[in-house]
């Protein structure tokens, strides 16, 4: 099969939708397929000739005229202009077009896949009309905001040729808004994890003054996050360890705010914060396992692939009974839940898997078992069987 997949969110910007984007096309190149991405072309200085670690196999196309994010370094977000990619597509005409947003790049993708004719996949993967999401996009945060974003959102779905759904939670929220297509729970996907010797991760741990147990926190830096909330749980747990260390990985928007709080909240020589990890770099050298514990606040995440990652490292989580960390997280299993913003609640997670070294290693095992259905080759075996129904049922059709 040809397939192009078209992306708002790709590298040099870090994301979960990035991380699942470049997994996928991955694994449909080792199976054979003729994969292409296209996504807004990067600022100048961020420009490389090659994308580390993606298969030789998969073009990168970016999209020539896009525009800046202010607020959020790296982010890019294209303008459909289509002459490009027309022309890379009358060259190489595709099987299937697959979509990873509803803007932007997936805009010109739903076009371009109806002027060939052929099959578009639509994954939903952000909650956009979200208040912290609007916010941080300088949309106005009113009802109808959100409501006319939900409805553009189904509108466009509904549009496609079938959905892929990482998570219960956002097929259910599409369809209480009136998804009408056929719409299939899969999984974004992760690469199967390779360990470094447990000598070389103390080493590693050592290097960064992690000495204790520690809690480590991968992703975006940004309002939505709720990394507030996290610090102030991390703030009571060191009541009970003043040794121990919370570790951030990541940067964004939030980076000033963030550091204000920790200075506020005088926990500086307990948090550890790394910044960027290009992804590549993350994966080979097992930052997961810079942490005891994988903690977030979120309550906007639909399927974190940091959260399936370390999950993949053996680490157990804590997370918000809020959209799709319940689908990942089952409690008293591979993690704990508490209520959302419930910074106490957070907080006695934290410290109960500080102290309950039994529990901790029972959940350490549960995690590497809950993240196997998760594996990129099962994942890219029911992609694959999706795109190839699709294909059959378009030309049946005609």
């Amino acid at each position: 099969m040809r397939v192009c997949l078209f992306t708002d969110s790709f590298l040099p910007y870090i994301s979960g939708v990035s991380s699942a984007v470049f997994n996928q096309a991955n694994e449909l190149a080792r199976r054979g397929h003729e994969v292409s991405i296209f996504h807004p072309r990067a600022a100048r200085a961020d420009q490389s000739s090659e994308v580390p670690g993606l298969d030789g196999g998969v073009g990168v196309h970016g999209l020539p005229f896009s525009v800046p994010t202010g607020n959020i370094p790296k982010l890019r977000w294209s303008v459909p202009l289509f002459l490009y990619s027309y022309r890379r597509l009358r060259q190489a005409p595709p099987d299937l077009i697959h979509v990873h947003t509803e803007f932007g790049c997936g805009l010109e993708g739903m076009l371009l896949g109806r002027w060939k004719k052929v099959p578009v996949i639509g994954t939903f993967h952000t909650f956009f009309a979200e208040p912290d999401y609007l916010k941080q996009f300088h949309i106005p945060n009113f009802a109808l905001t959100r409501k006319a974003m939900w409805k553009y959102s189904v509108a466009f779905f509904n549009r496609c040729s079938h959905i892929v759904s990482p998570s219960r939670s956002v097929r259910d929220h599409l369809v209480a808004r009136g998804l009408e297509r056929e719409a299939t729970v899969l999984s974004n996907g992760i690469d199967r994890v390779n360990f470094r010797p447990k000598e070389e991760i103390q080493a590693f741990r050592a290097e960064l003054g992690i000495d204790d147990f520690a809690f480590i926190y991968i992703g975006r830096v940004s309002p939505e996050k709720s990394l507030n909330v996290a610090l102030e749980a991390f703030k009571q747990t060191l009541a009970v360890n003043p040794r121990a260390k919370f570790v951030i990985v990541g940067n964004g928007p939030a980076d000033k705010s963030l550091d204000a709080q920790i200075k506020a909240l005088e926990i500086g020589s307990s948090v550890v914060r790394t910044g960027r990890i290009e992804r590549t770099e993350l994966m080979a050298k097992n930052y997961p396992l810079l942490g005891d514990v994988f903690v977030t606040a979120s309550k906007t995440e639909n399927q974190p692939v940091s959260i399936l990652e370390a999950m993949a490292f053996g680490l157990p989580m804590i997370g918000p009974r809020a959209k799709g960390i319940p689908e990942l997280v089952e409690h008293g299993a591979n993690g704990l839940i508490f209520e959302p913003d419930d910074v106490y609640g957070m907080s006695s997670s934290m410290i109960r898997l500080m102290k309950d070294e039994r529990l901790l290693s029972r959940m350490r095992q549960a995690s590497i078992s809950s993240a196997a259905p998760h594996d990129i080759q099962h994942v890219g075996g029911k992609l694959e069987s999706i795109y190839r129904a699709a294909i059959e049922r378009r030309r049946v059709e005609g």
